[in-house]
């Protein structure tokens, strides 16, 4: 479970926020506090992306960066909670992933990069397997002709401040550490 500390951290942020920098601190607190607390590792905020020319910016937002050697081998996305209810946000949030794991591929040393999407405290896990550039959940295309839920909000489903939501990121962010201990 995460660190009480950190619980009473998400507790004080109200779900009804529109304002993601909320969020901010306490997921960097929890990369550096909880997840990568080696040294080999820098969590960096606001990742410029070097090779992403032409990667759309839909709004402003903070992207949190795990590097290695200065090169990336973890991110997560922040959007505030009230995004998960709208379909645009979702489908929004589901294509700056994509972006970004078009932007990081050939940076990344290891043969899986994982993201996490993030609306308020409930996680979308995104995977990047670099053999076949196949990006994990698959991208479902929108329809020209009916609004259709291509993103649902059911994606979201993991929430950090729960034991189980907990062990989900713990064990993604244990499969990134064992990567880089295999480099």
């Amino acid at each position: 479970m995460l660190p009480q500390r950190i619980l009473d951290q998400f507790a004080r942020i109200p779900h009804t926020t529109t304002i993601e920098n909320k969020y901010y601190g306490v997921f960097d607190k929890i990369l550096n506090k909880v997840c990568f607390t080696d040294d080999i590792f820098t969590v960096e905020p606001q990742y410029a992306l070097p090779q992403a020319v032409g990667v759309p910016t839909i709004d402003f937002l903070v992207t949190y960066v795990v590097e290695v050697n200065d090169l990336p081998i973890f991110f997560l996305e922040i959007k505030p909670p009230l995004h998960i209810d709208h379909i645009s946000s979702r489908i929004d949030a589901d294509a700056q992933m994509r972006a970004r794991f078009r932007a990081l591929y050939n940076l990344t040393p290891t043969p899986r990069l994982h993201g996490v999407s993030i609306m308020g405290q409930r996680l979308a896990f995104y995977c990047l397997n670099k053999a076949t550039g196949h990006v994990d959940p698959d991208y479902v295309a929108p329809s020209p002709n009916y609004i259709i839920d291509t993103v649902p909000a059911e994606r979201w489903d993991t929430d950090i401040t729960t034991e189980d939501g907990y062990q989900k990121f713990m064990a993604v962010t244990n499969d990134v550490k064992e990567m880089v201990a295999a480099l």
